[in-house]
């Protein structure tokens, strides 16, 4: 069982955390859970309800296969009911990714194929550094955080909890981005946004009102 692991929630994102689990090779996948069966290529193993029942009898590792659902909220409940029940987080990363030796990871952190993770930088627990997004060096982000596709930080950027940084954006070195901030796709992103800001363009600075 030590090498086993189940996927909590089963939509789009959860098919690209599969596969990357299935690439390192490090951990069976056992099935996973949802409100409903999805039809997926893994067992269907029941709802959330259940996951401590499965800790003893298929599973103590986790990963979650939900995307960042317009907010994080769900996550951090799923998250929490999940860590109860005994399950662990590892990181998954796909084998293409490239991750500085001196990098920090959280728990429960994916980062997905091609992602950079660079020299001395710091990703949070339970983030998602999609497919071909860069994390240069220094950066700092926040738990829960969403860099999508594609999406591009510069050194020494920071990015606060519960974020989404939409695809195909840039964010230029030194800018601070608040908490629970979305910033939209293609955006560039120049000065620093506060918290509670939702952002799209081009971005040089966002005042507090």
């Amino acid at each position: 069982m030590s090498n086993n692991i189940l996927i909590i929630g089963f939509g789009g994102h959860a098919k690209s955390v599969a596969d990357c689990i299935i690439r390192n090779e490090q951990y069976n996948i056992v099935g996973y859970t949802d409100v409903e069966d999805k039809k997926a290529d893994f067992p269907y193993l029941g709802t959330d309800d259940v996951l401590k029942d499965l800790v003893k009898s298929h599973a103590a590792n986790a990963a979650l296969g939900m995307g960042f659902m317009g907010g994080a909220d769900i996550r951090d409940r799923i998250v929490e009911v999940a860590e109860k029940a005994g399950l662990r987080f590892p990181v998954i990363a796909d084998p293409s990714a490239i991750l500085a030796k001196n990098a920090a990871i959280g728990d429960g952190t994916f980062i997905g194929k091609r992602a950079v993770v660079n020299a001395e930088a710091t990703v949070g627990r339970f983030c998602i550094i999609n497919t071909g997004a860069i994390i240069e060096h220094e950066n700092e982000i926040g738990d829960f955080s969403h860099i999508a596709v594609g999406a591009t930080l510069c050194g020494n950027v920071k990015v606060g909890r519960h974020c989404l940084i939409g695809a195909g954006t840039t964010v230029i070195q030194g800018v601070t981005i608040g908490d629970n901030c979305v910033i939209g796709a293609g955006s560039l992103v120049l000065g620093d946004v506060p918290s509670n800001s939702k952002v799209v363009g081009i971005v040089k600075g966002v005042k507090n009102e």
